[in-house]
C-alpha cells in the first residue's frame, strides 16, 4: 500500500515551491512520487516514467528542476524522505509491542506535547507578536484559511476572534472549498489581514489562498509547524506552532494553543477590554450551570 509523502521533508517541500511553475508533465511526475513514494523510490528511472505517464526525458528534467544533480540523487533524498513519513508508523509499531504500552503510550503522547509547547514559546519572538497583534487590531476584516488538522484551529480562532474584535472575520476555507473561498477573498485589499494555517501534511489549497491574498495585498499572518513550511516565503509575518508527534502524522495542540494565547492577547490590547469582557460576561450569565 502505498503512503503519502510527509511534507515535512526536504523533497516535498521542494515539490511545494516549485509545483504551480511545473509544466502538465512534470505534474504527472510529482503528483505520482507525492501520492506513491514507496513505489517511485524502488523503480529505475524508465519505471517511474512509465508508472507516471511521462518519459525518461521529462523525469530527468523533472529531477533538475527540484535542484537535484541526477535520479541517483534523487532517489537517496527520497528514501530519506519516506524515513521520515513512516517514523510515526514505526513508532506506533513499537509502542504496540511493547509491554504496558497503553500507559507507555499516553505518557510519551503527552510529553511530546509539552515539548511542542515549549519549542512553540521558545520560538517566540516579541517582534512578530507585537507586529501581528497591531495587524489583527487595526485590520478591516480578517480571512482564516486552513484544511484538514489545521481547519479546525481556524473555526476555534475564528470565534475567539470574532468575540472580541470589531473587524469582520471570515473563515473564508468554511465556506464550500476553495473555489467559494477565492470569491469570498475577491474584495481583499491592504486593510485586510489573513491568517493561513496549515499543519503537514500541508494543503495545496491553503497555500494558493495565500498566493491569493498576496495578490490582493492583503497582509498574511501564517501560523505553521516550522521554518520549512511552505508557507514561511509568503507570508509577512509567523508563528510557529510545532506538530511533531511519536505515533501520529502531526498533533494540533500546540497551534490550539497559539491561536488561544493571540486570542488572549488581542482581547487584553482592546481599548475597551474590560468593559467588552464585562458585557460578555453579563450577556452569558444564565447560560451556564454553576
Amino acid at each position: 500500500m502505498s503512503r503519502a509523502l510527509k511534507p515535512t521533508t526536504d523533497l516535498a517541500n521542494r515539490i511545494a515551491r516549485i509545483y504551480p511553475s511545473l509544466s502538465e508533465g512534470h505534474r504527472k511526475a510529482a503528483d505520482f512520487v507525492l501520492q506513491s513514494p514507496l513505489d517511485s523510490a524502488t523503480v529505475t528511472i524508465e519505471g517511474l516514467a512509465e508508472k507516471s505517464g511521462t518519459s525518461t526525458a521529462t523525469i530527468t528534467r523533472f529531477v533538475r528542476a527540484l535542484g537535484y544533480r541526477n535520479y541517483g540523487d534523487f532517489r537517496a533524498a527520497l528514501s530519506t524522505a519516506l524515513k521520515v513519513a513512516l517514523a510515526p508508523v514505526e513508532g506506533l509499531a513499537d509502542a504496540r509491542a511493547a509491554a504496558g504500552s497503553v500507559f507507555a503510550t499516553m505518557a510519551t503522547t503527552l510529553k511530546g506535547e509539552a515539548a511542542n509547547l515549549d519549542e512553540a514559546i521558545a520560538t517566540l519572538e516579541e517582534e512578530t507578536v507585537n507586529r501581528a497583534i497591531a495587524l489583527l487590531l487595526k485590520a478591516r476584516r480578517i480571512f482564516i484559511v486552513g484544511s484538514g488538522a489545521s481547519h479546525h484551529v481556524g473555526a476555534f480562532l475564528e470565534d475567539g476572534l470574532a468575540l472580541y474584535l470589531d473587524a469582520d472575520v471570515v473563515f473564508a476555507s468554511s465556506r464550500g472549498g476553495p473555489e467559494r473561498a477565492v470569491r469570498h477573498m475577491l474584495s481583499a485589499g491592504p486593510e485586510d489581514a489573513v491568517i493561513a494555517i496549515s499543519l503537514p501534511r500541508y494543503s495545496r489549497a491553503t497555500l494558493e489562498l495565500a498566493r491569493f491574498a498576496k495578490k490582493r495585498n492583503a497582509v498574511l499572518l501564517a501560523l505553521t509547524d516550522g521554518p520549512s513550511s511552505p508557507l514561511v516565503p509568503l507570508a509577512d509575518m509567523t508563528l510557529f506552532a510545532p506538530a511533531r508527534n511519536s505515533f501520529l502524522p502531526n498533533s494540533p495542540t500546540a497551534a490550539f494553543a497559539v491561536a488561544d494565547a493571540l486570542i488572549a492577547t488581542l482581547a487584553r490590547e482592546r481599548p475597551d477590554a474590560v468593559e467588552a469582557l464585562k458585557g460578555l460576561s453579563e450577556s452569558l450569565l444564565w447560560t451556564f450551570h454553576y
